[in-house]
């Protein structure tokens, strides 16, 4: 299955959105491929090198040009860039090392920690993140390739838009008028997508003190790392 593309509006302006393939929040229920990228997040194995590797290869179809300066969106509890790379990191770095691209995680810093955005509705969440992104100037000024000419913002999962609002606006404040593109590994829906196979699997379910019974996780390894591409580049969910 080809680059998914779509788009995002913000200022009546449109920027191209580009991922990998979907992904159900567990209130949607709890499959195989989504709880891969929550281990992506945890920098665990196969699944990290699963993901980056999908993104090295789909994303040759994405039209960014060599030099663009890559950033990626700031976690929750986080007001800068840490010197621990994190999976995002050693995403942004190997898709600056494959494509020619300028990772400046740096740039981008936020004012204060905030809570986690998925346990607001849509309208608090541009709310929880109104004013808090801003660009280092002074790491602006030490740029040695000069002002960004293209912008590439880079997240793990697209919900609701708007922690990547908030990040479009910061940059359009400083650099207006500057081209921009987005890429996550997956985008956030309710349902499955059509093609996925519809047979259930049986499920193992463990007790978990003070919460009853739990689904439990299956036994690693579950997948191999060649299972896991083909799963995010088919787009499949397996349950």
């Amino acid at each position: 299955m080809p680059l998914h593309q779509t788009y995002l509006s913000y200022n009546n302006e449109t920027y191209p959105h580009y991922y990998l393939c979907h992904y159900l929040p567990r209130s949607a229920g709890r499959d195989t491929l989504s709880h891969s990228l929550l281990k992506f997040k945890r920098c665990r194995q196969p699944d990290l090198e699963g993901w980056i590797d999908c993104a090295l290869e789909m994303l040759t179809a994405m039209p960014v040009p060599p030099g663009a300066t890559l950033i990626r969106a700031l976690h929750h509890n986080e007001t800068t860039i840490s010197d621990t790379p994190g999976a995002l990191d050693l995403l942004g770095r190997r898709l600056a090392a494959r494509f020619y691209y300028q990772y400046h995680p740096r740039l981008l810093q936020k004012a204060r920690p905030h809570r986690p955005v998925k346990i607001f509705g849509k309208p608090r969440r541009k709310e929880e993140l109104q004013g808090l992104y801003s660009i280092d100037p002074v790491y602006t000024a030490t740029l040695p390739e000069g002002p960004p000419k293209h912008w590439l913002i880079i997240d793990d999962i697209l919900t609701s838009g708007a922690t990547i609002h908030a990040i479009i606006r910061t940059i359009h404040q400083s650099y207006p008028g500057t081209p921009l593109t987005v890429f996550t590994l997956t985008k956030a829906g309710t349902t499955i997508p059509p093609h996925t196979p519809s047979s259930i699997k049986g499920l193992h379910y463990q007790f978990e003190q003070g919460a009853d019974w739990v689904l439990a996780e299956p036994p690693q390894p579950y997948y191999s790392l060649p299972q896991l591409k083909t799963m995010i580049q088919s787009d499949i969910f397996n349950f």
